[in-house]
């Protein structure tokens, strides 16, 4: 557990096949938190970065999620350059937002805590393709 940082190929890689799964997103949201959420050195390793694009995307889902607009705060983006991976965390309408995102593949995973049918929302996303239409997420 937590071991992301011993080999950031595999695990990656794992995460991003997980991810990729066409139904069942949960799978990769278990490997995040087990392999990735509290190892040190992956968060060290990861660089603070500005991504407006990302945080205006993430507002789109939390929004549809939520069922009304709302506003992603105090959002925290990290990108661990070498391996094109973007993560981080937020908050929206007094929810905990995690998040991780894979350039190579334009997919990224949102996480909404506490959902609005549960205790925890799962949603993927997309960039390159352009802000989405919040009709058709």
């Amino acid at each position: 557990m937590n071991s992301a940082s011993q080999n950031f190929p595999h695990h990656l890689g794992v995460l991003r096949s997980r991810m990729l799964h066409p139904t069942d997103y949960e799978l990769a949201v278990n490997y995040f938190l087990e392999e990735f959420a509290g190892d040190a050195t992956f968060v060290r390793a990861s660089e603070p970065e500005q991504m407006p694009h990302l945080v205006s995307v993430l507002g789109i889902v939390v929004s549809k999620a939520v069922g009304r607009r709302v506003e992603v705060e105090n959002a925290l983006v990290s990108y661990l350059r070498e391996h094109r991976f973007v993560h981080g965390n937020a908050r929206a309408d007094g929810r905990i937002v995690f998040f991780f995102y894979f350039e190579d593949a334009d997919s990224g995973l949102l996480m909404l805590i506490p959902g609005i049918r549960g205790q925890m929302e799962v949603a993927r996303f997309h960039l390159k393709s352009g802000l989405p239409d919040p009709r058709w997420n």
